[in-house]
């Protein structure tokens, strides 16, 4: 390879944007260039460096494209940056009793999915006629929440159906509480 065409290559990285491809591409470039004999083309060892170079350019980008992120809870308080204390600086904290209204409100919402769905889980179990002991909902939560699932199927079915919720199993790696109740007996079904 001689020189130009060594500069053209190089150029046209640069004007690439950066990609998990390109990245491997790059790599497998820097490989093939440090297998070549550096002592018989005095250009090779600095091609290998420019793209070096440019490499750590890159991996420098992707940094400053990061810490345009919100600013972590985590993060030690010298490392927080002059532009991240600017977009906060605006930022109000609400009251207490706002900050609880909303997360009442985010609660509520999902509350009315999931008896919503339970709802409709219901129909179809009468729909079929269905009797004697039925599972209604297989319940998936964090363990904080888990509680707050089972009051809202609790309050949503009378004493008379006499739900209850079964003991935590492992299904699929996941921790699973299934969710009853009792249906009349369908006498139709017997003949």
């Amino acid at each position: 390879m001689d020189l130009t065409s060594l500069e053209n290559k190089l150029n046209s990285f640069s004007q690439q944007p950066f990609s998990p491809n390109a990245k491997q591409s790059r790599e497998s470039e820097l490989h093939t260039a440090k297998s070549m004999p550096t002592v018989s083309n005095p250009f090779t060892s600095s091609s290998v460096q420019n793209k070096k170079t440019e490499y750590k350019q890159h991996k420098q980008q992707d940094k400053q494209q990061q810490s345009s992120r919100p600013v972590s809870v985590t993060k030690k308080i010298n490392d927080v940056s002059d532009k991240d204390v600017e977009s906060y600086s605006e930022k109000l904290i609400p009251d207490w009793k706002d900050l609880q209204k909303i997360y009442e409100g985010q609660w509520k919402r999902e509350k009315d999915k999931f008896q919503t769905h339970l709802k409709a889980n219901f129909a179809a179990l009468v729909e079929r006629f269905a009797s004697g002991k039925q599972e209604l909902f297989q319940l998936c939560a964090p363990e904080r929440r888990e509680r707050l699932y089972i009051e809202a199927f609790l309050e949503l079915f009378e004493s008379g159906y006499a739900p209850h919720v079964g003991d935590v199993e492992r299904l699929a790696g996941k921790r699973v509480r299934k969710l009853y109740i009792t249906l009349p007996n369908n006498y139709s079904s017997i003949y």
